[in-house]
């Protein structure tokens, strides 16, 4: 995971220029006694993106090797959110990549989620687990949502580094909002997605098993959202 941890920073400072936003020592970096957990967290934001954040976390006991990332526009850009998530256990990575629409019109979905579709039919079908009712309006039809074993790993990254580059392609030649109304709408909706992530999200609770529930809130508050 760190290889690809390190090659999705490599894609992001080819295209952005990355400015380190500093976070509290008692959520950047946490270690458990025996080694059991080491958990590093990281934020930069860029011209027109309000944050991105990384994550790195390794647990002993049960094995569990996760690499998650995220990439937040500011509010006056109506292009979606980029995120990915893989969580290897001994047999199994449970894998997200995503491009988080905003709205479901046919002319956002043409505009953002449509060029996803050249990338998702590069790759083998990675069979779609169920998801939680809050994450439905969110995930494109071309979403990876999978929990398949994990020999499939190295084709995951390929294709999570091949959206990436995707993104911000597309992000490169997204323009500001000029219309106020719209502008508010996209606001809302991108708040509604943070709220939402932030109250709902499985992690979070499995985090603060982990850590404690004071420390999983404020990573999720400081540092994922």
């Amino acid at each position: 995971m760190d290889e690809l941890a390190a090659r999705a920073k490599e894609l992001l400072e080819e295209k952005l220029a990355l400015q380190t936003i500093p976070l509290p020592q008692e959520i950047s970096h946490i270690t458990l006694p025996l080694r059991l957990l080491e958990l590093h967290c990281y934020n930069w934001r860029a011209e027109k993106i309000r944050k991105i954040y990384f994550m790195r976390m390794k647990v002993t006991v049960p094995s569990l090797d996760i690499f998650g990332m995220a990439l937040y526009p500011e509010s006056n850009l109506d292009i979606p959110s980029f995120v990915f998530d893989f969580s290897c256990t001994k047999k199994k990575v449970f894998s997200y990549i995503n491009f988080v629409s905003l709205f479901n019109e046919p002319s956002y979905m043409e505009k953002y989620i449509e060029p996803m579709k050249k990338v998702h039919d590069a790759y083998a079908e990675f069979p779609r687990q169920t998801m939680r009712e809050w994450m439905q309006p969110y995930v494109a039809p071309y979403a990876v949502y999978s929990l398949p074993p994990k020999t499939d790993l190295p084709e995951l990254k390929r294709c999570a580094l091949d959206y990436l580059q995707l993104y911000l392609e597309l992000f490169s030649r997204t323009e500001e909002i000029t219309d106020p109304d719209y502008a508010d709408r996209v606001e809302k909706a991108q708040k509604l997605y943070l709220n939402n992530l932030a109250t709902y999200d499985n992690s979070r609770k499995m985090l603060g098993r982990i850590i404690g529930k004071e420390r999983a809130n404020r990573i999720f508050q400081e540092v994922v959202t």
